[in-house]
C-alpha cells in the first residue's frame, strides 16, 4: 500500500520554509554577533589609540550651540546599558498601586455573567446618572456578537 511520506504531505514551499527558517534566523543572529564583536574590537583599538579608557565615554565638546532663532540649545548625552534596555523591553512592569486593578481589555462580555440589578434607594430618577461607574448596567450583561473594535488592523 502506497502512502505519501511526511515530507510530501505538506507543500514543498511549506517544507522548505519549515526547514530553513530556523537556519536563516540562526545565521542572522550569528551575523549580528559577529558585527557587534568586530565593532567592539574596533572601538577598543580606537580607544587605545586615542588614550581613552574603554570604560569611559569620550567627552564631546560640540553639544552646546545657539539655534537660528537665537536660543541656547544643549544636546544631552546618555549612555545606556543595552542589557538594561533589553530587560526593560522584555520583562513585565512591577505591580504597583496604579496598575494592580488594570485588566486586559475584553472585547466580548462574559456570557455567563449573572444580571444582578443594583438598587440604590434614592427615589429621584435623575440619580441614575450619578451612579458610580463600576456598577454595571443592564447593557453590560448582554452578549456581544462582534468585537467593539473591528479587527481591520492585523
Amino acid at each position: 500500500m502506497l502512502h505519501r511520506s511526511c515530507v510530501l504531505v505538506d507543500s514543498f514551499k511549506e517544507h522548505y520554509h519549515r526547514v530553513h527558517l530556523p537556519r536563516r534566523l540562526a545565521l542572522q543572529r550569528y551575523m549580528k554577533r559577529e558585527e557587534a564583536r568586530l565593532s567592539k574590537q574596533k572601538g577598543k583599538a580606537a580607544a587605545a589609540a586615542s588614550g581613552v579608557q574603554p570604560g569611559e565615554v569620550a567627552y564631546k565638546y560640540n553639544r552646546w550651540w545657539v539655534s537660528s532663532d537665537h536660543e541656547f540649545v544643549h544636546q544631552f548625552a546618555f549612555v545606556e546599558d543595552p542589557d538594561v534596555t533589553r530587560e526593560k523591553r522584555t520583562t513585565l512592569p512591577l505591580v504597583t498601586k496604579e496598575n494592580i486593578w488594570r485588566e486586559p481589555q475584553q472585547t466580548f462580555f462574559l456570557p455567563f455573567a449573572p444580571f444582578v440589578r443594583v438598587v440604590d434607594y434614592a427615589k429621584d430618577p435623575d440619580t441614575k446618572f450619578l451612579k458610580p461607574v463600576n456598577i454595571p448596567r443592564w447593557k453590560d450583561y448582554m452578549q456581544r456578537t462582534k468585537p467593539i473594535v473591528p479587527r481591520t488592523w492585523y
